[in-house]
């Protein structure tokens, strides 16, 4: 039997986005997709996009999309989790 609330998730977007919570396995990583909301929104809009370009009709659901996002990669893909170092290294400057 079919969730008699799964519509819901695709009426609201931040509501399936926030969903995937669990995928954000560190703290820095929750910190960054916090606030990726609408760069991802905008990925999903493409591939919709990319469905009717090749003459589909656009039929991809937003947490299908979510479902098969890899949220380690883009997180790796961004730096999230490496650490800045370069306050431990200063600026050298040579006066002559």
């Amino acid at each position: 039997m079919a969730n008699p609330f799964g519509q819901f998730l695709n009426d609201e977007p931040e509501a399936a986005y926030f969903s995937y919570g669990d995928q954000w396995r560190t703290p820095n990583m929750k910190k960054f997709f916090q606030s990726q909301f609408t760069n991802i929104q905008n990925q999903y809009m493409g591939a919709l996009g990319s469905q009717v370009r090749q003459g589909g009709a656009p039929t991809q659901q937003f947490t299908d999309f979510l479902g098969q996002y890899d949220w380690q990669r883009q997180a790796n893909e961004q730096g999230v989790g490496r650490q800045d170092t370069s306050r431990y290294s200063p600026f050298a400057r040579w006066m002559t």
